[in-house]
């Protein structure tokens, strides 16, 4: 995931830099990553908070265990 932090620490762009393979499992993650993180932004020289570009992996672990069958009602 390739996301910005602006000067205020919250996310203002996400993108994948390689899919997962799920394009809605992308976006959410885009997504979970625009509303839930908060950083403590980046400072130049003069200690002013200044964008910054981070680069990170996320992994996911989905269960594709198939869903439970419904039994027919006596």
């Amino acid at each position: 995931m390739r996301y910005i932090v602006a000067e205020a620490g919250r996310v203002t762009d996400c993108t994948a830099t390689t899919s997962s393979g799920n394009v809605e499992l992308d976006e959410t993650t885009c997504r979970l990553i625009r509303e839930r993180f908060r950083f403590k932004p980046s400072k130049d020289e003069d200690g002013r908070p200044v964008s910054s570009i981070i680069i990170e992996n996320h992994s996911w672990i989905i269960d594709e265990r198939p869903e439970p069958t419904a039994t027919p009602a006596p």
